[in-house]
């Protein structure tokens, strides 16, 4: 994607927010609020009522949901609606369901929720909307044809312009490999499934098995490309993808003295992630700007809550590759994590 582009595309897409949110800066400013912690804001949507929003993020451990959680309590916030955030410790399926459970018992008028397992979150989710309060994803899916949107940046072309970046960085060809977590989670699926796609056809390349950090934890994932840059001398290519698995995967490249001769593209864009991408241990990254999801995910809520029923079933948002070329572009520093 080219900075001309870019920078159309995101204009187009604060314009549109810049209609509900008009009272709410796009940009991030201090820290995030803590994910855990509930805050509201007093007053009425357009329609006159006061509503209560929810907002179950996949876990409290990482930057892509704290900014997310940033961008849901400040356009809560701006359309005077009263924000309760609540989430897991990790990222895992068996500690969200009761955090979901916790949250429907204080019956707020609508759920948001990014669910860590497509088919174990989908009954419970499906319970909480049986019980009259609505529901919509962001990020992951669910599987349930009963929420009222779902919004998310685009895994399967997140993973293809990925694939295509690593593409250019290494057009010399030679064995590439893809970091997942486990399957089932349905953005890291995704993001596969577009990375095996950009190097369909690419004979030059060989798409090793994937490795599969299930423990989500950069300890394992370092451990895990440590393994693969040993058994792979002719490894060019790493696609991490997440936070976690980029971290790992950036310390196992620095570590074994790969650094700029094995490029790596990081899913997400945290803070940490753009150090290792100034450093050279990471080449690229894939952000998703969760900021404005959360603030989206607050517009769309507001809009169905006031009885609007026009509002698309799933609404997929452009991701961005970041580069050290482009890194300083104000309109890239706008899709960063806090």
């Amino acid at each position: 994607m080219n900075s001309t582009t870019l920078r159309t595309s995101l204009v187009a897409a604060a314009a549109s927010l810049a209609l509900v949110l008009s009272a709410c800066s796009s940009g991030h400013s201090g820290d995030p609020p803590n994910p855990g912690a509930a805050t509201g804001g007093a007053g009425t949507s357009a329609s006159g009522k006061h509503h209560t929003i929810a907002f179950v993020p996949g876990c409290t451990c990482d930057p892509y949901y704290s900014t997310e959680t940033a961008g849901f309590q400040a356009a809560a916030k701006a359309a005077g609606a009263t924000a309760i955030v609540q989430g897991p410790a990790n990222f895992q399926a068996s500690e969200q369901i009761p955090v979901l459970q916790a949250v429907v018992q204080k019956k707020p008028d609508a759920i948001v929720i990014d669910p860590t397992d497509a088919t174990a979150l989908a009954a419970p989710i499906e319970a909480a909307i049986a019980r009259g309060i609505p529901v919509m994803t962001t990020g992951n899916n669910a599987r349930t044809d009963k929420i009222f949107t779902a919004i998310a940046a685009g895994s399967v072309k997140g993973g293809r312009l990925g694939g295509q970046e690593l593409i250019k960085q290494a057009p010399q060809g030679g064995d590439v490999v893809f970091v997942h977590i486990k399957p089932g989670i349905t953005s890291i699926d995704d993001r596969d499934k577009g990375f095996k796609q950009a190097f369909g056809g690419q004979t030059a390349y060989n798409v090793l098995p994937e490795l599969y950090a299930s423990q989500d934890s950069a300890t394992q994932a370092a451990g895990l490309v440590q393994a693969a840059i040993s058994a792979h001398p002719r490894l060019v290519a790493i696609f991490a993808s997440n936070v976690i698995t980029a971290e790992g995967a950036a310390n196992a490249v620095r570590a074994a003295g790969k650094a700029g001769r094995i490029a790596v593209v990081g899913y997400d864009a945290s803070a940490q992630e753009v150090t290792h991408l100034r450093a050279g241990n990471l080449t690229a990254l894939v952000s998703q700007n969760p900021y404005t999801i959360g603030q989206l995910a607050v517009q769309n809520t507001v809009k169905y809550l006031d009885g609007d029923r026009s509002i698309p079933k799933d609404q997929p948002l452009d991701p961005v590759i970041v580069t050290k070329d482009n890194l300083n572009d104000p309109a890239i520093q706008n899709t960063l994590y806090k």
